[in-house]
């Protein structure tokens, strides 16, 4: 009985692989998996999808330097809690920890990428950079890159305390010490300043969500060409499948044909044979009577 397929051995092992070896390497495991009697797992290695090269640069990552991008994963942990305490000096602390860590990585997956032939895109770096950040924002991105099991570049789009850890940090506001109090003159002299500030801000605020609209726009879109790709590389098998079932039928029906004819030629003899055998006997009687009536003629 052939050896059984363990998906998670199967999905490590493609994953880990050149995105241009994916789509035979899973065909071959989805014929182990079905040679095994597990129809399931076949099933389900057949869906797994085939990355992009900016997520195979994120899985690779994971597996060479695991070290470093798990005390990644610990400092986004300390984040959370520094923002559950209000520890502002602490979180803006914390905060510029995460984006050198995060810096740093993205070079090393740039550089091991290129280690393996693959050197990265213009936009490698920063949709590196953006998927690692939603591992530390997303539960559901953090499992997969964690697992090294990431298909396309990931952005974080949501709301709530989580978006605290990936605000950009603003200078601080505060009044300098020793500054001197403005009088009411003053005031209203830089309160058309204060609406400009208002706007600033503002502007700063849809800018903002603007980016992470085009960074969602920017995954779906990744999300879609793979789709695409994986569609594109099933309906190829299924031709592949179809033109040698064609061929297959081809060669059956030339051997039914064949075999008509056999049968027919068979018939034919048989019946051409069974009218000699017909004609052999009547000449047998034919003789034997011609003795009987010599002998009574004796």
């Amino acid at each position: 009985m052939p050896d059984q397929v363990d998906f998670d051995d199967v999905a490590d092992e493609l994953y880990s692989l050149d995105p241009s070896e994916f789509v035979a390497a899973r065909k071959d495991a989805v014929a182990r998996a079905r040679k095994a009697g597990d129809r399931k797992t076949a099933t389900t290695i057949g869906a797994l999808r085939k990355p992009t090269v900016v997520a195979w640069m994120v899985n690779l990552l994971v597996r060479e330097e695991p070290e470093d991008v798990a005390e990644l994963f610990d400092l986004g942990d300390s984040l959370r809690e520094a923002q559950r305490r209000s520890a502002a000096d602490e979180l803006k602390e914390l905060s510029g920890a995460r984006q050198q860590a995060i810096r740093a990585l993205t070079r090393r997956a740039v550089k091991i990428a290129a280690e393996h032939g693959k050197p990265g895109a213009d936009d490698a770096e920063r949709e590196i950079g953006q998927t690692l950040n939603a591992a530390l924002a997303d539960p559901d991105v953090g499992e997969r890159v964690r697992a090294g099991r990431v298909v396309t570049a990931e952005s974080y789009s949501g709301f709530g305390p989580a978006m605290l850890a990936l605000a950009p940090e603003l200078p601080d506001e505060e009044e300098e010490p020793g500054a001197e109090q403005t009088t009411d003159e003053e005031t209203a002299d830089e309160e058309p300043e204060t609406v400009d500030q208002k706007a600033l801000d503002e502007a700063r605020e849809q800018l903002e969500e603007a980016k992470e609209d085009e960074a969602s726009a920017r995954a779906d879109a990744e999300s879609a060409r793979a789709d695409a790709e994986s569609a594109e590389e099933n309906l190829a098998e299924v031709k592949e499948r179809l033109a040698r079932l064609r061929s297959e039928l081809h060669e059956a029906e030339e051997q039914e044909a064949e075999a008509r004819r056999t049968v027919k030629s068979a018939d034919r003899e048989a019946r051409r044979l069974k009218r000699v055998l017909t004609d052999a006997e009547a000449r047998t009687e034919e003789a034997q009577n011609a003795l009987d009536r010599a002998r009574q003629a004796r």
